[in-house]
């Protein structure tokens, strides 16, 4: 469940609500005059939206995916070499 809180509210328990969003994952959408302004949330859920909207990103992964499951795969050593 989402933390819906009123702009006047959010400034006050800022720090509080923060701490919610990094430890339950939930987002916190903040409304000015009942009508949704902002929504906050966790770094890591932030990065994964991001990935989930780059097509070439998804593509790869989906790649990565396939080439894993058929055996394709090369260790560090094989691409890098000795680093």
């Amino acid at each position: 469940m989402d933390y819906i809180v009123p702009i006047s509210e959010a400034r006050g328990k800022l720090p509080e609500l923060i701490k919610k969003i990094a430890h339950f994952g939930k987002h916190l959408i903040i409304t000015r005059n009942g009508r949704a302004e902002a929504v906050m949330l966790s770094p890591e859920e932030l990065e994964t939206l991001e990935i989930m909207a780059d097509k070439n990103t998804l593509d790869s992964i989906q790649r990565a995916k396939k080439d894993m499951r058929e055996g394709r795969m090369s260790t560090f050593e094989e691409v890098f070499g000795d680093v």
